[in-house]
């Protein structure tokens, strides 16, 4: 008890602002009810979690499938066992989430902690207090979960980059399976981290070693998943096969897409198709996970010839949909679908306008101060290769949310090289 108010002393100011914080979350969840839902995604996802809970099966959208990561169907399942089925099952969905969500704050503060002073801390950590933030955390989507592992990962990894702890590689190694159990866009994390060690020029033999035994957790837990796959859909699916309809939903994204009027499907995509999906997509197929399966793949070779057709007929229109404006969205976008305390979206919007600036502003005193350069790249390492997946394939605000702590740490790196040089400064004088 001692050492928590001790914890709470020396962090008194951001003590205050994760009260508030939590007060915010609280008024939150008893405005919207604990049974609010936006009646998409989220209902989908805690089905798949009663009907694992009930059958063993793993669904999405009421068909056996591998459309999503199992990680949110095996967590709802859990919580079924102990709740049950009914309303205190979402009661105590929301409140964990909840509890994921100030978790979120503290995790943020911690990894700003490692570069900034308490109080520029503390400022970054009230990006967190957006609308859009409260609201999301009310949604049982795999965005309030994926983005506490997100940051779990980020900071094990900046410790890890500066103090070569094996502690800390063993939390990267158990927070990235999880992650990637929730959302397999993680699958790339591993990349960003290697290649800062490399710079660092961190001792190769004992870097394949730690990739070996990365690469050995993960194909451990990835297993059993990659069986039943194969065994319901006879095809080797080492994570999801649910990128067909994002990668057609972003060829709709833009200017100067293609429109269908003008495109020759018949030619170009059914006529093409194999005897065995010609087959599963007929109306009278009995095994509705391979129609879901095919009918993916299908939104998959659709979108591959319109992507073929938009850059034959019009490159320019192409290169600014997919290098311009769909990167805007993943940079400067809110989730945010119903308003709470009739807060308009504007309002989350000025937040990323001040975040954006902050972030570019920071970004350049990095370069010119050339400290904690590392860590940085290792930030837009993995920033960049989201935004460009998310890109190349459909970019979404909800999508786009979970990455935004990116920026807020690079910020209290940036603003403590500021305020240090300041201070330098005022102390010569």
């Amino acid at each position: 008890m001692k050492k928590v108010l001790e914890i709470i002393k020396n962090n008194w100011l951001f003590a205050i602002l994760l009260i508030i914080f939590i007060i915010f979350n609280f008024i939150t969840f008893i405005y919207l009810g604990y049974d609010y839902s936006i009646n998409s995604d989220d209902l989908s996802y805690i089905n798949s979690g009663i009907n694992f809970y009930e059958t063993g099966k793993i669904t999405m959208h009421g068909v056996v499938s591998a459309q999503i990561m199992p990680g949110l169907t095996f967590l709802i399942a859990f919580f079924c066992l102990i709740f049950g089925t009914g309303s205190v099952l979402l009661v105590a969905l929301k409140l964990f989430y909840m509890l994921m969500t100030i978790l979120t704050m503290i995790v943020l503060y911690k990894t700003a902690r490692i570069f900034a002073n308490k109080y520029i801390s503390t400022f970054v950590c009230l990006f967190l207090l957006a609308p859009d933030y409260l609201w999301m955390s009310n949604l049982i989507l795999t965005e309030t979960p994926f983005m506490l592992l997100l940051l779990l990962l980020i900071y094990y990894s900046i410790k890890f980059i500066k103090e070569n702890k094996n502690r800390d590689y063993i939390f990267i190694i158990i927070y990235y399976i999880i992650c990637l159990f929730i959302r397999p866009t993680i699958v790339f994390f591993p990349v960003a981290l290697i290649i800062c060690l490399i710079i660092k020029k961190y001792n190769f033999k004992d870097l394949m070693k730690k990739v070996v035994v990365l690469a050995l957790a993960v194909l451990t837990c990835l297993t059993p998943w990659i069986i039943r796959n194969y065994q319901i859909f006879e095809k080797f699916i080492p994570l999801t096969y649910g990128v067909g309809n994002p990668l057609l939903l972003g060829t709709y994204q833009g200017i100067g897409y293609p429109n269908d009027a003008e495109l020759d499907y018949e030619t170009n995509v059914d006529d093409l198709l194999s005897i065995e999906m010609q087959k599963v997509l007929s109306s009278d197929y009995p095994r509705d996970e391979y129609k879901v399966y095919y009918s993916l793949e299908y939104d998959r070779l659709k979108a591959f010839y319109r992507m073929q057709y938009w850059w034959d007929n019009d490159k320019a229109s192409m290169l600014k949909s997919y290098l311009l404006y769909k990167p805007k969205i993943m940079l400067y976008s809110s989730f945010y679908w119903n308003e709470i305390f009739n807060i308009d979206i504007k309002v989350n919007l000025v937040f990323r306008i001040i975040d954006i600036l902050l972030f570019g502003i920071s970004s350049i005193v990095i370069f010119i101060k050339r400290k904690h350069l590392l860590e940085y790249l290792f930030l837009v390492i993995l920033y960049g290769y989201h935004i460009i997946m998310y890109s190349y394939a459909f970019a979404y605000e909800r999508y786009a949310i979970v990455l935004f702590p990116i920026r807020f740490i690079v910020i209290a790196i940036g603003l403590q090289l500021i305020f240090s040089s300041i201070y330098k400064t005022a102390s010569k004088m």
